[in-house]
């Protein structure tokens, strides 16, 4: 994308532009652009991700200070801080984190609309949205019900107005998300190109099919991973990442090395590769099962099925409570589904008062997020810093309003029944933390005993406080009751920064220690096994016998030529995309590039074949020659794809 400018527009996989990453550009752009003013290192493509957390968290300050106070502000944006899902997010090359600072932007610029009854406001929120869409396309989406339904019960207009407003809006956001798309549509498709993840070079396809419907409904009809196949998303073109600028989607096979540029240490990836699983259903992954062995609030096994892969389980009401995605994102997720109710205030709503306004428009889209996290056919772990925001902005909300609750008990007795019902929210919360952590033997001896303790502490505090009312005594008891709560979270979100991540499906959480990866050898290639490797002889191989003006290697899968990229910086052709299932190589014109000289050698992997690659297979195999391995090192990787056979044509 760095190379030339049509490569950059059109947010090229490839040097020669063949095949494209199967996401929208804006979060591509901004990695590009830094690495671009950085240099090519890792931590230039990882830096827009880590601008967008702390951006991130200085807008939930804003947007929940200016309703609720300055406490309210700093405690929300220190427990989006370190959620666990947003601190991995922010230190890989996933565009989420990107797209939830410009939602959290548009949600400020709705929260002014309404107040200020402005066109222009709703407007730039109607802006910041589409650029949103242009980052992770429908994902985007998501916080809409929360928009439109927060605008037309707030908005100090005629609800005349408020329509003609919203259909404005709405055409404005379209505009916004779908020029770029329509770019693309018109542009010739030989002279761009092929649109990754798609059967007809179709990037409308890509938005409702790949990155739309089975979101929804799972891959193929299968839900989850199985059916097609078909691996996630994020591919947010990572060349640090173990497997080099594919878009981010390095599907990796369980046990190759990741590898990094410029002897740097690998970076997370946001590949997106199904663990491996054995004939009883498990997860091999790390050597556990789905669950990590730990146990689950929900009674969901982890493992796969009709409503998910292993690692998002079964679609079902208390999936965020299993374990996997527990420990990501929902710490807080009972106490702000409370807060919702504790902090409602119908009259003060009937008043269209700007606090209740921002509280219907956090629960909206706590409630949204909630469902289609709960339902949703297939998505990662790590699309959970969506919900994020709303948690901490409600619990924020609600810890202050119950402080202030039994600060000011005297005044009405009466008002005792929402902090007491806060408190009692808050007090389960802990317990449910606290049991989550005591299932893991590693936690139990300290971590548990501590989150007990400072609970009791906040307690007994807190009874003294009645007894003598004394507002220290209040503000201790509250303390001590959020750094309890707040411990377990911390503790996750710290454990992408102690050890390697997952480099195809990021997350937080205790069982990273178990990695044993990221050491550094003499020849600065890192492995996630903790050994090494250097360039395989089959790259020596090929860049040897590179003819100038052909590709270095062309495969099937991104995967296979990704590294390659990464190391030559020579053109490499990776013919079926991420998945391996695009066709944007047909026989005629295999011929074609054969006969102009541009392909020389054909990598064909043991994953390859299907379809109509079937047919494109019979032919190399019919009219090249095959390598002899010892040519270029029987023993040596050959970029990862094991039982591989290199081909020459010519």
């Amino acid at each position: 994308m760095t190379q030339n400018f049509h490569n950059f527009f059109f947010v090229s996989f490839d040097p020669s532009g063949m095949v494209s990453v199967d996401k929208p550009p804006l979060g591509l752009w901004m990695q590009a652009i830094s690495v671009l003013i950085f240099g090519y290192h890792g931590w230039a493509m990882l830096l827009p991700q880590a601008l967008a957390g702390t951006a991130s968290c200085v807008m939930v300050y804003i947007l929940t200070a200016k309703y609720f106070g300055r406490s309210a502000g700093l405690i929300s944006s220190l427990i989006l801080a370190i959620t666990p899902v947003c601190v991995v997010v922010a230190r890989n090359n996933t565009m989420d984190m990107q797209l939830v600072f410009v939602l959290l932007v548009a949600a400020w610029f709705l929260l002014r609309s309404i107040e200020s009854g402005k066109l222009r406001d709703l407007l730039l929120c109607a802006v910041f949205i589409g650029l949103g869409f242009n980052i992770k396309m429908l994902q985007a989406y998501m916080i809409l019900p929360a928009v439109v339904i927060t605008y037309l019960l707030f908005a100090k207009l005629k609800w005349s107005r408020r329509f003609i407003n919203g259909i404005i809006s709405v055409v404005l956001l379209a505009v916004v998300s779908f020029a770029w798309v329509a770019v693309v549509e018109l542009y010739p498709s030989n002279s761009r190109p092929y649109v990754d993840s798609t059967s007809n070079n179709s990037m409308l396809e890509l938005i409702t099919g790949h990155n739309g419907t089975e979101r929804l409904f799972g891959s193929g009809s299968g839900g989850g991973m199985g059916g097609t196949g078909r691996q996630d998303d994020g591919k947010g073109g990572n060349a640090a990442a173990p497997y080099g600028n594919n878009g981010g989607n390095t599907e990796i096979p369980e046990g190759t090395p990741p590898q990094a540029p410029n002897g740097e240490a690998p970076q997370q990836s946001n590949g997106e590769t199904p663990p491996q699983m054995t004939q009883d259903g498990k997860n091999s992954q790390d050597g556990r099962d789905g669950q990590n062995g730990r146990a689950d609030f929900s009674g969901n096994d982890g493992q796969r099925g009709a409503g998910g892969g292993s690692e998002i389980g079964n679609a079902s009401a208390t999936r965020l409570w299993s374990m996997n995605l527990y420990g990501q994102s929902s710490w807080l997720l009972l106490f702000a589904a409370c807060s919702m109710i504790g902090c409602f205030n119908f009259k003060l709503m009937r008043k269209k008062d700007a606090g209740q306004t921002a509280i219907l428009f956090w629960s909206l889209w706590l409630a949204a997020m909630a469902v289609f996290f709960s339902f949703a056919g297939f998505y990662h772990r790590y699309y959970l810093c969506m919900i994020a925001p709303a948690i901490a902005v409600l619990s924020g909300i609600g810890i202050v309003t119950m402080y202030r609750g039994f600060k000011n008990r005297h005044e009405n007795r009466r008002q005792l029944i929402r902090p007491v019902f806060l408190l009692a929210a808050f007090l389960c919360n802990i317990a449910l933390e606290a049991y989550c952590v005591f299932s893991y033997s590693e936690l139990k001896a300290w971590l548990f005993p501590s989150i007990i303790a400072v609970a009791a502490i906040g307690v007994l505090m807190l009874l003294f406080y009645f007894v003598h009312r004394k507002r220290t005594a209040l503000i201790l008891a509250t303390t001590a009751l959020v750094l309890s709560s707040l411990a377990a979270p911390f503790y996750w979100a710290l454990t992408p920064v102690w050890y390697v991540s997952n480099t195809t499906m990021p997350y937080a959480g205790p069982e990273l220690a178990g990695n044993s990866g990221g050491k550094q050898d003499d020849g600065g290639k890192a492995m996630s096994d903790g050994s090494s490797t250097r360039t395989s002889g089959l790259e020596q191989y090929l860049v040897k016998n590179y003819k100038q003006g052909s590709f270095l290697v062309v495969s099937q899968r991104s995967n296979d030529v990704a590294q390659y990229i990464i190391d030559t910086g020579l053109p490499c052709y990776a013919y079926g995309g991420f998945l391996g299932s695009d066709d944007s190589l047909t026989l005629e014109k295999l011929k074609k590039l054969i006969s102009e000289g541009k392909i020389t050698y054909f990598l064909v992997s043991s994953q390859m074949g299907g379809g109509s690659k079937n047919e494109l297979l019979s032919y190399v195999k019919e009219n090249a020659k095959l390598i002899d391995p010892n040519e270029y090192g029987s023993g040596s990787s050959t970029g990862g794809m094991g039982g591989s056979s290199l081909y020459l044509f010519g």
